[in-house]
């Protein structure tokens, strides 16, 4: 963005002794102040402005009508409430900051409430309470950066971290929309690394391409959200450590492990046969993704060796595509995960999985997954007369040799079984 870049907040403030010094130095830093000093007004200007505004700021205690002539005690609460209803309203939200001299009755305990309405949103934000200062004490203080003091935060560590907020993050569509993926997605969620900070690149590509054509991550962001998946995972016991090996995770084998399917080098396999942490839909979603992504990939926690990616026309639809069916994979390992806490109780779920010695003359249930069709392990050819349960012998059985497959084997010959009432066998 332009450093000539000027931000517009919202300032509800009814101390007349604050409200000029703050301005001053807001605007001489490229921030702008719609400043009211009772909550109906601001609030009028939400409906009519919300557009325009880039961040909010709240004191602690200010009027309710435009008519009242003292301060409301409840205004804090009456305020975010509604503020947050107008967030849904407009499927957005905005960066919302206190600034208060913090002597309210009550103000311990009416902050940490308040806080629980924006603690979601800490890691893009920051901290939501500064301190008011003595206006001649902070005028002469405004740096650029924010530097680790051991004073209370003020005024002017607030007006450079609305800089910071609005300059670094525009996220504010997908953060109000995706907020049930997210929730598990943070330094401070299950799902840690980088994947929060990639996926709200994504989501903000899909909603405001214009911002993000010709953006450019460094790797591939789809299989990086998905690896610290299977580092959460591993951590919990939900997958096998053997997944990681060296810092690189293995997406393929760690993916049929989640989907219940049989690994081809890991010594285990989830629960026993047709158990799975993904549902039979949630498979199918993790396979396209993987397909559709299949990019080479150097990953550890440390080092990221591999080819950039950027968002182009030709590639955002399918990059905007696979961020959503992401969101639904996030959210099923998230609500698993939430009930499954126990790192123990998770590896019991972890079942031994040895390699066949032969596969001829095996039979199983055909399955479908994307474009693909097999038995277990092994795929196979479609053929018209086959239907998804039917099921099948294999015969003349190989290595899979198709890369990027999940499949082990590859069957050259198969046979529909026929079920008699009698329960004997007919080949067709």
């Amino acid at each position: 963005m332009s450093h000539n870049k000027r931000y517009r907040v919202l300032w509800i403030e009814d101390d007349p002794g604050v409200v000029p010094s703050l301005q001053v130095v807001a605007s001489s830093v490229g921030i702008e102040f719609a400043q009211y000093d009772d909550w109906e007004s601001a609030s009028k200007y939400m409906d009519q402005c919300f557009d325009e505004i880039d961040a909010i700021i709240f004191d602690a205690h200010c009027k309710i009508k435009k008519g009242d002539s003292v301060a409301n005690d409840d205004f804090l609460h009456i305020a975010v409430v509604e503020m947050l209803l107008k967030f849904a309203k407009f499927h957005s939200v905005r960066p919302w900051y206190i600034l208060s001299a913090g002597t309210m009755d009550r103000f311990d305990k009416v902050i940490p409430v308040i806080g629980s309405y924006r603690r979601e949103y800490e890691e893009e934000w920051g901290e939501m309470v500064y301190t008011k200062t003595n206006p001649e004490a902070f005028a002469n203080e405004f740096t650029d950066e924010i530097e680790e003091l051991d004073r209370p935060v003020n005024e002017n560590d607030l007006l450079n971290q609305i800089k910071k907020v609005c300059t670094e993050h525009v996220h504010n569509m997908a953060l109000a929309r995706h907020r049930d993926t997210l929730q598990y997605l943070g330094s401070n969620s299950l799902i840690k690394g980088n994947a929060r900070k990639f996926m709200l690149q994504l989501l903000s590509a899909l909603y405001e391409p214009q911002k993000y054509v010709g953006f450019t991550f460094s790797g591939n962001p789809i299989r990086r959200v998905f690896e610290c998946l299977v580092r959460a995972g591993e951590e919990m016991g939900i997958l096998p450590d053997c997944v990681i090996e060296r810092g690189k995770v293995h997406c393929n084998e760690a993916s049929r492990f989640l989907c219940g399917m049989k690994p081809k080098s890991l010594p285990y396999r989830y629960g026993n046969e047709g158990d799975s942490i993904f549902d039979h839909t949630e498979s199918q979603i993790l396979y396209t993704i993987l397909q559709s992504t299949n990019i080479a990939s150097h990953e550890s926690e440390d080092d990221y060796e591999e080819c950039d990616v950027t968002l182009s026309e030709d590639n955002r639809d399918e990059y905007s595509g696979c961020t959503l069916l992401m969101c639904r994979i996030i959210k099923a390992f998230g609500k698993y995960a939430s009930a499954h806490k126990g790192k123990d109780a998770n590896k019991r779920f972890w079942k031994p999985n040895p390699l066949p010695k032969s596969y001829e003359n095996h039979r199983g249930i055909l399955k479908k997954i994307g474009s693909e069709w097999y038995v277990d392990d092994c795929l196979v050819k479609f053929n018209r007369g086959y239907h998804e349960g039917d099921t099948l012998q294999l015969n003349n059985i190989v290595l899979n040799n198709k890369a990027g497959s999940p499949f082990l084997f590859f069957a050259h010959e198969t046979a529909k079984i026929i079920t008699t009432s009698v329960d004997s066998h007919s080949t067709r």
